[in-house]
């Protein structure tokens, strides 16, 4: 089966076309306050792009809930299917969290890919709008995590406190020795993403069973795991997986 699967966060969206499991394209947008005609259009325009047909079903973890109700509009309406939606219900995987349906759909999809790619115990950090720590333990059951600030959000909130800050670039200084304003909240703020990731997958690390695959995702995945101690493997694509397998498992049922 050829799925459409979003993954709609707060600031983007990750877009992929799955054939029978396999990720066959991908694509990131901002992620905007649509409606269903918007969205569809967008969505056409990447498929046709592509030459792409209508895919045969959709699969979406979201986090924005008006565009929630376009989705589901959106895939009625345009594509003729009921689109699988990533919830507590349907993720498929054993849930050991005190207050479940607080979990975004996020970090459920971010479970249930580590879990589809074989690894567990795990550590799933996803460097999004917040940075997500997401714990699968050695029986394979979701046990929690940690949730910090993003890089983007650390940053934006840098700026709009202090008056005196100009936003800037982000990327990663030559020195932690800024030797400008600029380079000193860069040095500041991706250094400090990176020191923070370290230290709590080291806190993690004394409270998990057994020795953890760390998987990296989201949009600053690459640049801050590469400088991290803890050695992470990158999967851009690991939410997508994760919304793709749910779709899956849930559409057999």
């Amino acid at each position: 089966m050829r799925r459409l699967v979003l993954d709609i966060g707060n600031t983007k969206t990750s877009v992929g076309i799955f054939d029978n499991g396999k990720l066959d394209l991908q694509w990131r947008i901002t992620t905007s306050h649509w409606t269903a005609d918007d969205l569809w259009v967008i969505l056409r325009s990447l498929l046709k792009t592509d030459d792409y047909d209508l895919p045969e079903g959709v699969a979406y973890a979201c986090v924005v809930p008006q565009v929630r109700h376009s989705l589901l509009n959106l895939s009625r309406r345009y594509i003729n299917v009921n689109p699988v939606e990533v919830t507590v219900e349907t993720a498929g995987i054993a849930i050991d969290y005190e207050f479940p349906q607080e979990l975004g759909a996020d970090r459920l999809a971010n479970a249930a890919g580590a879990l589809k790619l074989g690894s567990f115990p795990a550590i799933v950090v996803d460097f999004g709008t917040a940075t997500t720590f997401d714990v699968i333990n050695s029986k394979g059951a979701y046990a929690g995590g940690a949730i910090a600030p993003g890089v983007g959000t650390a940053a934006g909130e840098l700026f709009k406190k202090a008056e005196k800050l100009n936003p800037v670039d982000l990327e990663f200084p030559v020195s932690p020795l800024g030797g400008s304003t600029v380079e000193a909240v860069c040095s500041g703020v991706l250094l400090g993403a990176v020191g923070a990731a370290d230290y709590i997958i080291d806190e993690l690390l004394k409270v998990i069973d057994g020795d953890p695959w760390i998987w990296a995702t989201g949009g600053w995945a690459p640049g801050i795991a590469g400088k991290c101690r803890n050695r992470m493997k990158v999967c851009p694509e690991l939410t997508l997986v994760g919304i793709d397998c749910i779709g899956e498992r849930y559409s057999n049922e």
